[in-house]
């Protein structure tokens, strides 16, 4: 579920995983998949910095996106996330409540309703540190603010990844990153 974070740019931002069965990642009104969110991050040195593309999707509107806690309760399936709830409605059962650690296998289906619902977009991501400034598309972020992000994805956001508690629970492209970045895991 996504989660309110400060940034330096927008005030406070909503990010994270909005569908336990899929590793696609929520910015305001981005999207992009942990994937690639942890490989364009691999591209980019955490003592230097750097910069890169990210491939992603743009939404025109918060209309387009659709109404989280609507679909989550599935009584308001409007939208790209009402689509997605469609798909993969809410678990019943409170224990299936974790993000799930193959949710990547389910990108061609996401991908098919994102193109539906926004734009395919090249998201750029940056970090300097000398200016302890993150950006992820127009979204600006101190260094302590982004590792907030990492750690979320870390965590698999909130509800956790499916076992996290387990060595390795993590997906390994999520580990990857977070031991270049130092993030625990």
């Amino acid at each position: 579920m996504p989660l309110a974070f400060p940034s330096r740019s927008h005030g406070t931002v909503v990010f994270g995983f909005y569908n336990v069965e899929t590793d696609s990642l929520l910015l305001e009104d981005l999207s992009f998949f942990c994937t690639d969110f942890c490989g364009a991050l691999a591209e980019i040195s955490p003592t230097s910095g750097g910069a890169v593309r990210l491939p992603g999707y743009r939404f025109a509107s918060r209309r387009a996106i659709g109404d989280l806690m609507g679909a989550i309760r599935g009584d308001r399936l409007v939208g790209y996330l009402g689509e997605v709830y469609r798909m993969w409605p809410f678990p019943e059962d409170p224990t299936g409540f974790r993000q799930k650690l193959e949710g990547h296998r389910n990108r061609p289906e996401v991908e098919r309703l994102l193109a539906r619902w926004a734009r395919k977009a090249a998201i750029p991501v940056a970090w300097g540190p000398a200016q302890d400034l993150a950006t992820v598309g127009p979204y600006e972020f101190s260094a302590t603010q982004f590792r907030a992000l990492l750690e979320y994805v870390v965590r698999g956001g909130y509800p956790t990844w499916e076992g996290f508690l387990e060595e390795g629970a993590c997906p390994p492209w999520v580990r990857a990153m977070a031991e270049l970045w130092g993030v625990d895991t």
